[in-house]
């Protein structure tokens, strides 16, 4: 039933998106909503190290954490071309959307920033308290790409709701 009605929500966001013209995002995540976890007390520091290689018998998981004026993740380095499930919970108090996209000041402000999401994840699929898991495979071309995590609402995005990425091939 929650399949439907989620499968039923993206079908009208594309066609709302189509009807305003607007392009589509480049991938269309596959969403499972799943409870939410509490927050971890101690603030796991995000890895630097290498990017983790998908495992053979499937894409490789991602644990991001939205908070009020934060994001976390368990890894901040990617592979082109791997597959990674990101596991995406919004332990905050309010809506956030989660987004792989240029930085606002790099794409050339908001809607540009949209309009140029590797994967946008909407706010009305991960609301308070719940946890989405997305399926997702970063293109070729997104290797040494200036790219972050952030939740592209304005004041949250302004209040420090983005975290730089690196993606290699």
């Amino acid at each position: 039933m929650i399949r439907m009605t989620l499968l039923s929500l993206l079908a009208v966001c594309a066609v709302v998106l189509s009807a305003c013209g607007s392009p589509a995002p480049a991938a269309e995540p596959t969403i499972a909503p799943q409870p939410a976890t509490p927050e971890p007390t101690q603030a796991a520091a995000p890895q630097q190290d290498p990017a983790p290689a998908p495992p053979a018998d499937g894409p490789a998981q991602v644990v991001i954490t939205l908070a009020d004026n934060t994001i976390r993740s368990d890894t901040t380095s990617f592979k082109a071309g791997g597959a990674y499930t990101f596991i995406i919970t919004n332990n905050g108090r309010h809506e956030h959307n989660f987004n792989i996209s240029p930085p606002v000041e790099v794409a050339g402000g908001y809607s540009e920033a949209r309009s140029q999401a590797l994967l946008a994840v909407d706010e009305t699929q991960i609301p308070p308290g719940t946890t989405a898991s997305v399926d997702f495979t970063f293109p070729a071309e997104s290797a040494g790409s200036d790219l972050e995590f952030n939740c592209l609402i304005r004041r949250h995005y302004e209040d420090g709701m983005r975290l730089d990425i690196i993606v290699t091939s």
